[in-house]
């Protein structure tokens, strides 16, 4: 997705899930963000926010700008256990992380949110995954302009 370029209804799905690599085998996958920042404000935090409107037996790992990234800046560990992926999004547990991004990791001009969802096994691995409410990138209290 390409912030400024891409088109949410159609680009954008709000449910992270595994892919399927054959018969009985699925794999994490790995989303990413692309963004524009004209002017980054250097020895600052800017925040992430990313709110999960549920999570089913996950793990998701947030990266900036190197999808090699070890350790990722965040992971929320193993989450969610409320299976709204295979009831088709009903009756998911809310999941609110706010995240420091320090401005050593962004870059003036392109940059990339590295979303992971790492979990894939088991006889349900097609319902292993999240989906998000809300992602958000808030610069710092002195920049002038975000």
């Amino acid at each position: 997705y390409t912030v400024g370029v891409s088109d949410y209804t159609k680009d954008w799905f709000y449910a992270q899930v595994t892919r399927k690599k054959n018969e009985d085998i699925y794999e994490g996958t790995t989303w990413q963000i692309k963004f524009n920042l004209d002017d980054v404000e250097k020895d600052e935090i800017y925040k992430l926010r990313l709110a999960l409107a549920s999570a089913n037996v996950s793990e998701l790992q947030v990266r900036v700008n190197s999808v090699k990234q070890d350790p990722p800046i965040f992971s929320t560990g193993v989450i969610g256990k409320d299976y709204a992926i295979g009831r088709h999004g009903i009756h998911g547990l809310y999941w609110l992380f706010n995240i420091d991004v320090p401005s050593l990791l962004l870059f003036n001009g392109d940059n990339t949110i590295f979303l992971t969802q790492t979990m894939a096994f088991g006889p349900l691995a097609r319902f292993q995954g999240i989906m998000y409410d809300y992602i958000r990138l808030e610069g710092p209290d002195s920049c002038s302009s975000y």
